[in-house]
């Protein structure tokens, strides 16, 4: 009887554990975005989650476009907040927030992005986007973010692992 009590009470603890854990994209972004100590990008990890959901993207587009457009933030007009090139890099946006929105709710929303979206091709998404040749070296810096991020391994509770060979424990009722 003690012994379930016990074993109830740890199936609890884990599970009230894992349902406040922080959704594994935002980790990876997080993780993936340190190795970039410069980028304006880090501590937006929720929002670029959050409107990739809002808008039915994958999560990982606008951080490619902004490693494509400005090397993370690296290289962008400060005053204009736009890491993604948006609308040919003339837009002026009032936080880093704006353009993420922006980015995504344009390809998430407009017309010329249904085939991107109905594929999930970045080819697709090139042609749009970037408009003009060339588009291998493009191509290649988003295929980079999407392969790394998709690379990026996150710490993961582990699981009630039953004791090995001779080194079992015995739990004594005394």
């Amino acid at each position: 009887m003690v012994k379930k009590i016990i074993i109830m009470c740890l199936i609890l603890f884990y599970g009230f554990t894992l349902a406040g854990a922080e959704d594994a994209r935002v980790m990876k972004l997080e993780k993936f975005l340190a190795r970039f100590p410069w980028s304006p990008l880090r501590g937006h990890e929720h929002e670029i989650v959050y409107c990739a959901d809002k808008f039915g993207i994958d999560y990982r587009l606008y951080v490619a476009i902004a490693g494509a457009e400005s090397s993370f933030g690296k290289k962008f007009p400060k005053q204009a907040k736009n890491l993604t090139g948006h609308r040919n890099g003339v837009t002026r946006f009032s936080s880093i927030y704006h353009n993420i929105h922006a980015t995504s709710k344009l390809v998430g929303t407009a017309k010329y992005y249904q085939k991107y979206r109905r594929t999930r091709n970045l080819w697709d998404f090139l042609y749009v986007y970037k408009g003009v040749p060339p588009y291998k070296h493009y191509y290649v810096n988003l295929r980079y973010t999407f392969d790394e991020v998709a690379r990026v391994r996150i710490f993961t509770p582990p699981q009630l692992a039953k004791p090995a060979g001779n080194n079992v424990a015995l739990i004594s009722n005394d």
